[in-house]
């Protein structure tokens, strides 16, 4: 894309809302300015022309989103079918793993939740909804999505700044780059302690849902995945899972 075809005041407006991820606590303008490192008055236009077209409103203590940022999700969720055909194969994957079950895919840099389900018995859920994000390079979601993923995003990966989310957390690009490949060979993904302590994840690719990645994922105690009875289990229920959403979207 050449300079004239990008609107940078777009681009500045979508930052202001992307100040918003991960974040339930209504924003100040100074708290908006320092996130996005846009001038003080420019925020303060852009916070204006959002409120005013619906997208963000007045707390108590500064900004939040407002609902209609739901609609352009809706828009997104609709058309992969979440509700009609993800949803009813995640519960049914989560009952009969009494586990967490959820679907992800890559967003820049960093994996985020499409959709999830969890049995009320479940014993380990890390308290993500949809729209919540991991990190790529230490979670089994994050992996295996960057094993799906082009050279270059795999590379704009590594070269991120290093980050210790646990006293586990392997930061060693090589080792990174090592498990990445060895996730891409073996069609699957594990990893322990690196993003939570006392808590592994496993996840599978999906296919037939566009050119973009999806996996789907479990998350369990930390030595759940250590009998081999066990994990041959919680794959093939991960597979037949992710088989039949390709299956349906697929024959839509």
């Amino acid at each position: 894309m050449s300079d004239r075809d990008f609107a940078a005041t777009l681009a500045k407006g979508l930052d202001v809302l992307a100040c918003f991820e991960q974040s339930a606590q209504n924003l100040t303008l100074p708290e908006i300015t320092r996130r996005t490192g846009l001038d003080r008055a420019v925020v303060r236009r852009l916070c204006l022309t959002l409120t005013r077209c619906g997208y963000l409103e007045e707390g108590e203590t500064g900004l939040r989103l407002a609902p209609r940022v739901l609609t352009l999700a809706g828009g997104y969720l609709g058309g992969l079918e979440v509700g009609r055909v993800v949803q009813p194969i995640l519960r049914h994957a989560a009952e009969e793993l009494d586990m967490e079950v959820a679907l992800a895919t890559r967003d820049r840099l960093q994996a985020v939740y499409v959709d999830r389900a969890a049995p009320a018995s479940a014993r380990v859920t890390l308290g993500f909804g949809i729209g919540s994000t991991l990190p790529l390079l230490h979670t089994a979601v994050g992996r295996m999505l960057l094993a799906r993923s082009e050279p270059e995003v795999l590379d704009a990966a590594l070269a991120l700044p290093a980050r210790h989310y646990s006293e586990a957390t392997d930061t060693d690009p090589a080792r990174l780059r090592a498990a990445i490949e060895a996730a891409r060979e073996q069609g699957y993904c594990i990893a322990r302690d690196e993003f939570e302590l006392g808590a592994a994840g496993v996840a599978v690719p999906v296919g037939a849902l566009g050119q973009t990645p999806f996996v789907l994922a479990t998350t369990a105690s930390v030595n759940a995945f250590d009998d081999p009875a066990r994990l041959d289990r919680v794959l093939d229920i991960l597979r037949q899972s992710a088989l039949s959403i390709g299956r349906v979207r697929g024959g839509r």
